[in-house]
């Protein structure tokens, strides 16, 4: 595991929930995200395990032909003493890009005293009135692309802060995709991920019965919902995205992940093994068979 300490610490430049810091490792900026103190009332953790969900969720996306974040896992000692594992996340706009959150382009299509609701109408509606914004079907569909692999991780934090455009040199293409520190159990303790998988029930109703950030004709969105009636885009998404999954790929990420326990690779295996076969495939089998038929 990399010692980040080994880098030069730089001002940082970096906002969110989790603490972080900035530095200079082997000549590129990195964004390191410390794990999250727990917040929740009643919650056994400390802290979250989001720099773990971090790191896969990005690998993940990566494997599915994704462009996502480059991350490494390292340690890092804080002036107090302390190590921590944490995740370092690689600045990609380090070549003269620029990054704006969907969150700032929103804001320039809403007026001021319009409510901006995390809806895929307002996707749909900024991504359309944004004079800026030519390549817009390209935009969309990376959205729904992006979309069906949080379903995988079980996602439900992709809000308008967590995903993003990049403008360089006056062209505008969507971000690498970045921030799944929300993802895979991240607020889960082992003894709860124990509990879990000793009981199919509540395995299922935890795994399974998984919800999007984003509403859709003002109800919320659970994944295995909108994947057995999905709308054009993203039954094209659905179609592109799915065959592209080797979930092998994905257990040799989870299972070499430093620093994890044996019990959350487990869980977490099985929670994306849940969705990919219960929700994803049958998905796209339907899709196929209505094609076909």
């Amino acid at each position: 595991m990399i010692n980040f300490n080994e880098g030069k610490e730089v001002l940082n430049k970096y906002l969110g929930s989790e603490k972080k810091t900035t530095i200079i490792y082997n000549g590129e900026l990195y964004m390191l995200k410390f794990p999250d103190p727990i917040r929740a009332k009643n919650n056994p953790l400390s802290y979250m395990n989001n720099q773990y969900s971090e790191y896969i969720g990005s690998s993940i996306f990566k494997a599915c032909g994704f462009n996502a974040q480059e991350t490494e896992l390292g340690i890092y000692t804080d002036k107090k003493g302390t190590q921590k594992v944490v995740v370092g996340c690689k600045d990609f706009t380090q070549d003269g890009a620029e990054l704006y959150e969907f969150s700032k382009i929103g804001n320039s299509i809403y007026e001021i005293d319009e409510k901006m609701k995390l809806s895929i109408e307002s996707v749909q509606l900024i991504i359309e009135s944004s004079d800026l914004i030519r390549n817009k079907a390209e935009i969309m569909s990376k959205f729904w692309g992006m979309f069906v692999i949080d379903a995988l991780l079980g996602n439900g934090d992709r809000h308008f802060d967590n995903w993003g455009l990049l403008e360089k040199d006056g062209e505008i293409t969507f971000a690498p995709i970045y921030d799944c520190g929300s993802s895979l159990g991240a607020m889960l303790d082992d003894d709860s991920m124990m509990i879990l998988l000793s009981d199919p029930v509540g395995f299922k109703n935890k795994e399974y019965n998984v919800y999007s950030c984003y509403s859709m004709d003002d109800k919320k969105i659970f994944y295995h919902e909108i994947f057995r009636n999905p709308v054009r885009e993203l039954r094209n998404a659905i179609k592109r995205t799915v065959p592209e999954i080797n979930m092998d790929k994905i257990h040799k990420i989870v299972s070499s992940t430093e620093g994890m326990t044996t019990t959350r690779k487990e869980y977490l295996i099985k929670a994306l093994e849940i969705r990919y076969e219960q929700i994803l495939v049958p998905s796209l089998k339907r899709i196929v068979k209505q094609e076909n038929s």
